[in-house]
C-alpha cells in the first residue's frame, strides 16, 4: 500500500487526506470484477488506520495500554492455567484465589477503571454506545459459559438442550450489535444530508463515498467475530481443566489482545468522521425525538465567544439552519433564522455575534466549536 496522493489531498474539512486519495499497490479486482468489493473495503481500512496514526495523541495510546494491560491481567494467571478448583464457587472460590492473582485482580479491575475514563473523556459522542460494547463483550462470556456448562468440550458433542440460555444472550448481543450499527449508519445518512447537500447529484455522490462505512462495519464485524473467539477459547480453557494443551488459552490471549484497538477504532471512527456534537441515533428514534418536539427539535451546538468562552444563544435545526435571538431589547418573539425578519419588531436577525463581555464581533457561525468533521 502506497501514501495517499498529492492530487487532491487538500486538507479541507479538519483531514489530512482523503478516502478517495488511497491507493494500493495490489488490487484483487484486477484479478476478477468479483474482488472489486474487497478492494474497496481495503481503501477504507487502509483510510481508517492511517487516519488514526495521523490524529491520535497520548491519551488515545494510553487508553489502549491500559485496556490491553487489564485483559491480559485478568486473563493469565496461576490459578486459571492451573485450571482452579472447580468445586469451590462463590465467596469460597474467590478466598481460595492465590494472594498473587488475587493481586492480579485488583490491578485488571483498575485499569478496565481507568480505560473506561479515558473512553468516557476523549469520546464524549460515543459514551453510550462504548458500555454497550463492553456488555456485548461480557455478554459473549456469560453465553460461552453457558455453553459450557453441560458440555465442556462445546461445540463438539453439542446437544440443543444444552444451549437454550446462551442462545438467549446471543441473540440480545446480535440486537445491541445491530442496533449500535444501524444509529451509526441512520446519524452518517442525516450528516451528509444536512452538510453535504447539493444541487449536483455527482457530488452528493461523492460526499456519500467519503463517509462510508463500509470498512467500519466490517470492522465491527471482524470485531464481533474475533471477540467471540476470545471469549469461547477462555471459556473452553477452563471448563475442559486441559492444562498441558494450552492452545485455546493461547487463542483466547491473541484474540482478546486484538479486541482492544479495535474497539478503540470502532468507537474512535464515527466520531472522527460526524463530529463531538452530533447525537448518534438511529433515524426510528430521531423520527420519534422529532414528534414528540412538535418538529423543533434542535441540535445542540454549546457555542461560545472564542475570545472569552462567553455562552452564546444559538441552535442549530436538523436542516443545518442557524436561528439566532432578535438584536431587539425586550422583543419576546422567539429566534429565528439568520438573515429572516423577525415576526415581533420586524428587524433581520443578524448573521454577526457581538459579545456583551469582550466586545468582540464575530460570525454567529464562528461561536460554533469545531467538531472535527468532515
Amino acid at each position: 500500500m502506497t501514501e495517499p496522493s498529492g492530487e487532491s489531498t487538500e486538507a479541507t474539512d479538519g483531514i489530512p487526506f482523503r478516502l478517495r486519495d488511497m491507493e494500493l499497490v495490489v488490487k484483487f479486482g484486477d484479478i476478477h470484477p468479483i474482488f472489486n468489493r474487497i478492494d474497496d473495503l481495503r481503501k477504507q481500512w487502509k483510510f481508517m488506520i492511517l487516519l488514526a496514526v495521523n490524529d491520535w495523541n497520548r491519551a488515545n495510546y494510553l487508553m489502549l495500554g491500559f485496556g490491553i494491560c487489564a485483559f491480559l491481567l485478568g486473563a493469565i494467571s496461576a490459578d486459571i492455567v492451573s485450571g482452579g478448583d472447580s468445586y469451590a464457587t462463590g465467596m469460597e472460590g474467590l478466598t481460595g484465589v492465590g494472594s498473587f492473582s488475587f493481586f492480579q485482580i485488583l490491578l485488571s479491575a483498575v485499569a478496565w477503571v481507568v480505560f473506561l475514563y479515558f473512553v468516557w473523556v476523549e469520546f464524549p459522542v460515543m459514551r453510550v454506545h462504548s458500555i454497550t460494547m463492553m456488555l456485548i463483550w461480557n455478554g459473549m462470556v456469560f453465553a460461552n459459559v453457558f455453553f459450557h456448562q453441560n458440555n465442556p468440550t462445546w461445540p463438539t458433542g453439542i446437544a440443543l438442550s444444552d444451549m437454550m440460555f446462551g442462545t438467549l444472550i446471543m441473540l440480545v448481543v446480535i440486537f445491541f450489535t445491530y442496533f449500535f450499527w444501524k444509529a451509526v449508519s441512520d446519524t452518517r445518512d442525516l450528516h451528509v444530508q444536512v452538510h453535504h447537500v447539493h444541487e449536483d447529484v455527482r457530488i452528493m455522490e461523492r460526499d456519500m463515498y467519503e463517509h462510508s462505512l463500509g470498512g467500519w462495519g466490517s470492522m465491527l464485524f471482524v470485531w464481533f467475530s474475533t471477540t467471540f473467539l476470545s471469549a469461547w477459547s477462555g471459556v473452553n480453557f477452563v471448563a475442559t481443566r486441559n492444562n498441558e494443551a494450552y492452545f485455546t488459552l493461547i487463542v483466547h490471549v491473541l484474540s482478546g489482545i486484538i479486541v482492544v484497538p479495535l474497539i478503540l477504532m470502532i468507537i474512535w471512527y464515527p466520531q472522527r468522521m460526524l463530529g463531538t456534537t452530533t447525537k448518534i441515533s438511529t433515524s426510528a428514534a430521531l423520527t420519534a425525538e422529532i414528534e414528540m418536539s412538535q418538529g423543533e427539535l434542535k441540535i445542540t451546538t454549546e457555542a461560545k465567544c472564542p475570545e472569552c468562552n462567553a455562552p452564546v444563544t444559538i441552535n442549530m435545526a436538523m436542516d443545518g439552519q442557524v436561528s439566532v435571538p432578535c438584536p431587539e431589547p425586550g422583543c419576546e418573539a422567539r429566534n429565528g433564522v439568520i438573515g429572516t425578519i423577525c415576526a415581533g419588531c420586524n428587524k433581520e436577525f443578524p448573521s454577526r455575534f457581538n459579545c456583551q463581555s469582550c466586545n468582540t464581533n464575530i460570525p454567529y457561525v464562528d461561536t460554533i466549536p469545531d467538531s472535527e468533521a468532515w
